[in-house]
């Protein structure tokens, strides 16, 4: 291989780390702004047997609700949940 070559996949994997980096920081906001409607709304976050359970609203029939096996998975599924209802 010629030093073109290793610079090449040098910048290549710059540009790649650059790429990943961002994605990164997209999901970090993306998981803020969850948290920041998950406590504006004031939704509770409780044990639900093995789970945890974030909740917004009276009842599971009637609220949004969002499981996991982490308090931090449980509001993740809940903004996932939230975003489809809306």
């Amino acid at each position: 291989m010629t030093k073109k070559d290793y610079a090449e996949i040098e910048s290549s994997q710059r540009q790649h780390d650059q790429v990943l980096l961002h994605n990164e920081q997209v999901c970090n906001e993306a998981e803020k702004y969850v948290y920041s409607i998950f406590n504006t709304l004031n939704a509770t976050l409780q044990k639900d047997g093995n789970q945890w359970c974030a909740l917004y609203g009276e009842d599971l029939q009637s609220g949004i609700a969002g499981f996991g096996d982490s308090p931090h998975e449980a509001v993740l599924n809940w903004g996932k949940e939230m975003k489809e209802k809306i």
